[in-house]
């Protein structure tokens, strides 16, 4: 019987020893280059990372052929693929969407909890479980500005939109959650309320300011990292570093 997602990244996690979801979010000026880039970047930094996320800066530009060959290339350096969608729309969309995305090869994909369910997250759910797929949810981001929504109140029940995202990730039982690694606090706070088994993941180290081996310490399972590797003078040592810094907790 084929793994779930979760089961196959946290193999991907041992065996590389590493927490690292390589956000592939290259800037490039002719898109010709951009797929023979992103496969030398993954094939370069596949021993130290458990995964790959891909969002617009590449499945706006390259065509479904591209993107595919690309996430077999991470399926064959042993990498689950992760679509950055952020999925918001109603269900029949919302399906379109996840189905054409696994016809690609992704394995997992991030979704916005405040679409709701019925008739339009349902959806995502029901293919990607079908699939042995992911749902992972926003319930906090890393941007500066992250307070003024997510830090919103909602009147029934009295609390914040973070409070109930998280209470949503619980109930429609989320593969895992987005939660930036500028705000271990709130990692720490989700890790207390959802189950072991759902999987913290914290975009935001480096550049944005998270700190690896705090995140990790609060509860997080994996660092998504982008521009502190891509752009760095050596992105296979920062690679290696990151590796080092959040190695202080044991995969599960």
């Amino acid at each position: 019987m084929q793994d779930n997602f979760s089961e196959r990244i946290r193999k991907s996690a041992r065996s590389h020893s590493s927490r690292i979801v390589l956000a592939l979010d290259i800037v490039e000026n002719k898109i010709e280059r951009l797929q023979p880039r992103a496969i030398s970047i993954i094939n370069d930094l596949s021993p130290y990372l458990s995964s790959v996320k891909i969002n617009f800066h590449l499945l706006l530009p390259l065509g479904f052929k591209e993107i595919a060959k690309i996430n077999d290339i991470a399926h064959a350096n042993g990498l689950q693929t992760i679509a950055d969608m952020k999925l918001n729309d109603i269900a029949s969309t919302n399906e379109t969407a996840v189905n054409m995305l696994w016809r690609m090869g992704f394995d997992a994909v991030i979704a916005n909890p405040f679409v709701g369910y019925d008739g339009a997250l349902d959806a995502v759910f029901k293919s990607a479980h079908t699939a042995k797929n992911g749902v992972i949810l926003l319930v906090y981001m890393s941007h500066p500005a992250a307070s003024e929504g997510y830090g919103l109140s909602i009147a029934s029940p009295k609390r914040s939109l973070f409070e109930e995202f998280i209470s949503r990730a619980v109930t429609w039982k989320a593969d895992g959650v987005v939660v930036g690694a500028t705000a271990p606090d709130r990692i720490a706070a989700v890790r207390k309320r959802i189950p072991k088994e759902t999987l913290i993941f914290s975009p935001g180290v480096g550049v944005q300011g998270g700190d690896a081996k705090k995140s990790v310490q609060a509860g997080s399972d994996f660092l998504i990292v982008g521009r502190s590797i891509l752009e760095s003078s050596d992105p296979v040592e920062a690679a290696k570093r990151i590796c080092r810094e959040s190695s202080n907790r044991s995969f599960a």
